[in-house]
């Protein structure tokens, strides 16, 4: 799938639209119908990285984090997800997209917390020093106890 416009694009397409089938037809191939966990599978031969190490990376519970990526698990909460993007190592833009999809929202710059994260993210982080961030930063840390 290759998006070709911009989600404010799209949202003035949508509004001087008469006809929702039309919109629809127009613009099928810029829908993100793509499940969590085929975007899972996606993203680990995209960054080339098996599931058990991203896994280990991400320090997610081993069976549960099987469950999100055999889709078992439909929706994890935003931080399970925020794991993930450590675990495989996402891009910014990769990890946005990642939480869109799983419908947890993106991470937003004027957040404090979000903004630790996208830094953590931009820098190559691993979760641990992320958290360590957060943590220093006086944020709720990302890995429950």
């Amino acid at each position: 799938m290759n998006i070709k416009k911009t989600t404010d694009e799209l949202l003035k397409i949508l509004q001087n639209k008469e006809n929702i089938q039309d919109y629809m037809d127009e613009n099928s191939d810029e829908m993100l119908d793509v499940d969590l966990s085929e975007y899972l599978e996606q993203m680990l031969e995209k960054y080339n990285i098996t599931k058990n190490e991203a896994i280990k990376r991400s320090e997610l519970d081993q069976i549960y984090a099987y469950q999100i990526f055999s889709g078992v698990k439909s929706n994890p909460s935003r931080d399970k997800l925020i794991q993930l993007i450590f675990g495989i190592g996402l891009e910014l833009k990769d990890a946005q997209r990642l939480l869109r999809i799983g419908k947890a929202g993106e991470l937003y710059s004027r957040s404090r917390r979000d903004s630790i994260i996208i830094f953590a993210v931009n820098k190559g982080l691993d979760i641990d020093k992320c958290d360590d961030l957060l943590f220093e930063m006086n944020e709720r840390t990302i890995i429950s106890e």
